[in-house]
């Protein structure tokens, strides 16, 4: 009786459709797609993860200059949107600057920090501009990608910050510092691997 009342059940699901959640919303895939971008390419996601690192070896307090700064820049890179012809290899310098920062003066050199990460979310908000279609979609992606790379940085930012001053362990300090210094080595051979492309 029981398989019976399960089997009964099959005609159902077989005939279910397509199940929708919510309204669709124009434009809102190009959002969620733009979400995504700023951690689809190695370069975005070696910056980002640079940036992150950079920022969370500062104090609490000082955390809101670097946060506010990041959003802000990448906006100004949509806007203005200068043809940069290596962006990749730019993005790569930007994340070896960062990461050897926060290797070799964690918490230090706070207004170079503040300009790094501006420099950052500029390239970033560069490489976010969406390919040419209808206004509207571009800016549904465009908004998506400033706010994926701002949670992104957020995240790192508050995870590496959370964790050091959670555990003081003298370790822990020199953990992140190998990070960011491996970190620093692949940004700066893969700069040079572009280089190198670019030449042949």
């Amino acid at each position: 009786m029981i398989k019976a009342w399960r089997l009964a059940w099959l005609p159902f699901v077989l005939a279910a459709g397509p199940a929708h959640a919510h309204s669709p919303i124009p434009g809102i895939k190009g959002f969620y797609t733009g979400l995504l971008h700023p951690f689809s390419t190695p370069s975005q996601v070696l910056l980002t993860i640079g940036l992150g690192l950079l920022a969370g070896g500062f104090a609490t307090e000082t955390e809101r200059y670097r946060l506010v700064v990041f959003p802000i820049s990448g906006i100004v890179g949509l806007v203005v949107a200068p043809d940069i012809a290596e962006l990749d290899a730019a993005m790569f310098a930007a994340a070896f600057a960062a990461c050897a920062l926060a290797a070799l003066v964690p918490g230090r050199l706070h207004v170079l920090a503040v300009v790094l990460v501006a420099a950052g979310g500029f390239l970033i908000g560069v490489a976010s501009i969406p390919d040419d279609g209808p206004v509207r979609d571009r800016l549904f992606t465009m908004s998506g990608s400033i706010v994926g790379a701002s949670i992104g940085l957020l995240y790192l930012a508050g995870i590496s910050l959370a964790i050091r001053e959670r555990y003081t362990w003298p370790w822990v300090g020199i953990a992140f510092r190998v990070l960011s210094a491996w970190l620093g080595a692949i940004s700066l051979l893969m700069f040079s691997l572009g280089l190198a492309a670019g030449e042949t």
